[in-house]
This record gives C-alpha cells, sequence and structure tokens, in this order.
C-alpha cells in the first residue's frame, strides 16, 4: 500500500505527531506499505486565494500557485488511501489542514449542467481521489469530547466532499503538553487499531 500522511500540527513530536506514528505502526503491521509523512507546516504550500480557477466553473484552469502542492496531488492520485490529522486550535482545525483541503480542489471534477440559457441548472461531481481509504486523528487539550464536535463534522463532510472512505478516526482529550498522548494506552492502542483498519486486510 501507499499512504500519505498530513500531520496538521505545527510541531513535530507533537501529540497529533504520535498518533499518527502509531497509526503508522499498526498499518505496517499487516503488510508492506510505503508511508509518505507530510508536515503541512513544513512544506511550501502556500494559502489558497479562492480565484476558482481550478473548479469546472472556471474551466478547471492549472492553479496559479506555483509550490508542492502539484506534486503532493499527483502522489495523492497514485496513493492507496490517506491519514489527516489535526489539534484543536479554537473548536476547528488547524491552518495547515483546512489549506490542504481547499488546495485539494483541484482534485474535484465537475459536470456542470446548463439550460438553454447558459445558467447552470445541476452539477455531477466525482474525484481523482474516489473510494480510497482515510483515517482521521484528532488530539485536543480540553478534555471534554464535544470541543472537537466541529472538527468531526467539517472533516466527515471533506471526506464525503472527495469521496474518500473513511475506515476510522482517533480522538485523544486532554493532552496538555507535547507528546503527553504517550502515557495513554488506550489512546495510543486505538491509533494502533485504526492504522489497521486503514490497511483493510
Amino acid at each position: 500500500m501507499q499512504i500519505m500522511a498530513f500531520v496538521g500540527s505545527p510541531r513535530k513530536g507533537s501529540n497529533v505527531d504520535c498518533l499518527i506514528d502509531r497509526a503508522i505502526e499498526g498499518l505496517c503491521s499487516r503488510g508492506d506499505a510505503a508511508v509518505e509523512k507530510i508536515y503541512l507546516y513544513e512544506s511550501d504550500i502556500k494559502s489558497c486565494i479562492g480565484c476558482l480557477a481550478c473548479t469546472a466553473f472556471k474551466g478547471s484552469q492549472d492553479c496559479p500557485l506555483k509550490d508542492d502542492m502539484a506534486g503532493i496531488l499527483a502522489r495523492m492520485m497514485q496513493a492507496d488511501g490517506f491519514i489527516f490529522g489535526t489539534p484543536n486550535y479554537v473548536h476547528s482545525m488547524s491552518a495547515g489542514l483546512v489549506n490542504l483541503f481547499c488546495r485539494m480542489q483541484p482534485l474535484i471534477k465537475m459536470n456542470i449542467i446548463r439550460d438553454s440559457t447558459g445558467a447552470i441548472i445541476d452539477a455531477h461531481a466525482t474525484t481523482a481521489i474516489n473510494g480510497k481509504r482515510a483515517l482521521i486523528v484528532v488530539s485536543q487539550g480540553d478534555f471534554s469530547y464535544t470541543q472537537s464536535a466541529l472538527i468531526f463534522r467539517a472533516l466527515d463532510s471533506n471526506m464525503r466532499d472527495f469521496q474518500l472512505k473513511k475506515v476510522a478516526e482517533v480522538f485523544s482529550a486532554g493532552n496538555l503538553e507535547r507528546a503527553a498522548v504517550k502515557d495513554k494506552e488506550t489512546d495510543m492502542q486505538a491509533a494502533y487499531a485504526a492504522g489497521v483498519k486503514l490497511a483493510g486486510i
């Protein structure tokens, strides 16, 4: 399997990073897997400017931003599955992960249906990563699960938009210090089991 893991935390060795590593261990326990781990805050991924050039509305042009994203999208089309990880920042995903989903828009292929006047009356979309497997990882400092409810809602919406198959989600709360999750055997084991599910074997 070829898996791409996106770390949406700005800190290496963060709780999100640790959980993703544990999930990768579970994945690899089921056979050979090539995992590309991408630290979003260290990658050259410019902020989406919302120009819509990549959408069918503007002719599905190449993105005008020149950075690492074109290569990332090409590798996503070849990959078998993905891990998306983020800390809880003000009840939302990190800016790095939000921007990744924005920059993934070229993967969506939309067939626009117009009436005789040229007005849009319907549209049907498919994606270049349709049906691929995905795992979600979320860590937060607060102890209440409800503090991340909006994150999971947003992530689930993106899974549907990109037509990915979410196989598992990992959630860990009360992580007030960097790598605190390493001492939480239950959460680390849940991440391992999620990685096994991602393998799909």
